[in-house]
């Protein structure tokens, strides 16, 4: 019996993502909680209704993961089952999904479950899920050799995000209100980075999106140096022109060996808001 992946709703994937490639693909969604309002992050969801709910909303809203059973349902349909779970910094995602591995494992220990916890999100955990894709489709290693070389590369990826309106981060008590509104006003635009522990960092401040824009193609930079031909993801909220500008930096500057657009679904845009820009590689 083929394997499954499993992932959660801020992979940002369509669900028919590997349809072609003949891999069995579960996404488990988590909720945003806009005042008396829950949005499921699931294919029916309209990020521009959602991001108009939590403007007109005053106050911080809230997200909430899968509960267990969520993904143990979809860990009772295979053999074998991946699961490629948003950062354990920022959600219980990804300790839902054990409680879920341990259950079912409880019911059917003849399972082979995995767990990765990315400690990343949105386009990271796309490059993840590719390369997992290659290594199934490749058909040369058995389960515990895929989940050691996964590992191993997701040590090599990293994720920046470029974030346009501060809005949420304010709300949320992450940036003070003074300089959320002191840095829209002059348009500044912070890069932030996810260290290894899945914790957020600030990494750049430009002024102006083409200087923001620029500065983000340059972060590539260094990778190039020792890990040629590799391939970019990006996502973005409601910001398609900016992520082609984007690419269109990278293509020029680099050979890289392809680069991916992907829109943001609902989990991804109640963190980064409208317009903004994710960037793996």
């Amino acid at each position: 019996m083929k394997p499954r992946i499993i992932s959660d709703s801020s992979c940002d994937l369509p669900i028919n993502f590997l349809e072609k490639d003949g891999i069995d693909f579960s996404i488990v969604p988590l909720k945003i909680i806009v005042g008396d309002h829950e949005f499921i992050d699931d294919e029916s969801l309209n990020t521009k209704e959602l991001i108009a709910a939590m403007k007109a909303h005053k106050t911080a809203s809230s997200s909430a993961c899968p509960s267990p059973e969520d993904f143990a349902v979809e860990l009772r349909k295979n053999k074998e089952s991946y699961v490629i779970a948003m950062t354990s910094g920022l959600s219980g995602t990804y300790n839902s999904a054990r409680v879920a591995k341990n259950m079912v494992l409880e019911e059917d220990d003849s399972l082979k479950i995995s767990l990765f916890d990315t400690l990343s999100t949105s386009p990271f955990m796309i490059l993840v899920i590719m390369q997992l894709r290659d290594f199934i489709k490749a058909g040369t290693m058995d389960f515990e050799t895929i989940c050691q070389k996964l590992t191993s590369y997701q040590e090599t990826l990293n994720l920046r995000f470029l974030l346009q309106d501060l809005s949420n981060l304010v709300k949320s008590g992450r940036m003070n209100r003074v300089a959320g509104i002191v840095a829209s006003a002059l348009s500044i635009m912070p890069i932030f980075r996810s260290d290894n522990n899945g914790e957020i960092q600030l990494v750049s401040k430009a002024r102006g999106i083409k200087k923001a824009l620029s500065n983000l193609a340059n972060m590539v930079e260094e990778k190039v140096k020792t890990h040629p031909q590799f391939p970019v993801v990006i996502t973005h909220c409601n910001n398609l022109s900016q992520a082609e500008i984007l690419k269109d930096l990278l293509e020029k500057r680099f050979n890289l060996k392809e680069i991916y657009i992907f829109p943001m679904h609902g989990l991804t845009t109640y963190y980064s808001n409208d317009k903004g820009l994710l960037m793996a590689f």
